[in-house]
């Protein structure tokens, strides 16, 4: 009997002691939840090799490369342009009027341009030239001579091939102008009841502010070392005068909402595109 009462007691004690041990090591468990525990580091130990799949351009290799931490110079993320945030300036000179005056057009407007790459991305733009002209209105009712005036416009191209060759571009862009015109009306004519011709005193130094806006597409492609030609085509939109006006001809905008220019382009500065890494001759052990 007394040998049952010691085995119930032990058996009692070793259940007792499970279930402390039991609850011991749960407690310890719930409050080192989320901890890591710290191994030791030799900063004097190799670097490791990581592997990219991305040149320091933002290429995609064609073979993934290892490379030591301590001495990469590639990226996993790839950037948006390859080019820095300025790459150049290209000057331009438009030479549409000149080609269409050699055929008969009656009036011209000639501008030089200036745009600064940024990224090969955007490129802010400026426009400044001179415009003339003369007309004959129908029937010959009086005629019409456009003085040589001065025009200017700024806006911003938006290059389609950013991430492509400098050289060329395929772009959409925006434009606000401004013109001063001056204009004669002269040999001003009618008709009288009596059927005669009765011809009016001219009229003599019409002035006027001339305000528009454009948007506009086009293309530059590269001919030589750093010249190029390019075209765009422009749509002209809300033409505003100033005391009542109605000219012509504005210099910048022409006779009617539709235009397009033929321009040759010199580009200073610009930077080409730096090759990829080349990919070493051997990958580094990663032991």
């Amino acid at each position: 009997m007394k040998f049952i009462t010691d085995c119930l007691k032990g058996w009692k004690r070793l259940i007792l002691t499970t279930v402390f041990i039991t609850v011991g090591v749960i407690s310890f468990a719930q409050s080192n939840k989320g901890k890591i525990t710290p191994v030791e580091s030799d900063d004097e130990a190799p670097q490791k090799p990581v592997l990219h799949y991305y040149d320091k351009h933002g290429e995609k290799l064609e073979t993934p490369v290892l490379y030591l931490a301590e001495l990469d110079t590639a990226s996993t993320v790839r950037p948006k342009s390859p080019y820095p945030l300025y790459n150049g300036i290209i000057i331009g000179v438009n030479f549409a009027d000149a080609i269409m005056s050699a055929i008969g057009q009656s009036h011209s407007s000639y501008d030089i341009s200036a745009m600064v790459s940024l990224h090969n991305w955007f490129f802010p733009v400026i426009e400044a030239g001179v415009g003339w002209g003369h007309h004959t209105e129908t029937n010959d009712l009086f005629k019409v001579k456009a003085h040589p005036t001065l025009y200017g416009k700024i806006g911003i191209n938006y290059n389609f091939l950013y991430k492509s060759n400098p050289d060329y571009m395929a772009y959409l862009g925006l434009r606000f102008g401004a013109a001063q015109c001056k204009w004669d009306n002269t040999d001003i004519r009618s008709t009288n009841e009596e059927g005669e011709t009765v011809y009016s005193p001219n009229e003599m130094n019409q002035t006027c502010t001339s305000t528009f806006g454009e948007v506009l597409a086009g293309l530059k492609v590269k001919i030589a070392g750093p010249v190029a030609l390019g075209w765009n085509v422009r749509l002209r939109l809300g033409l505003h005068n100033s005391n009542g006006m109605s000219p012509w001809f504005v210099p910048g905008y022409g006779t009617g909402p539709i235009g397009f220019t033929f321009n040759a382009y010199f580009t200073i500065g610009q930077k080409k595109k730096k090759d990829p890494i080349p990919l070493p001759e051997e990958i580094p052990d990663q032991d």
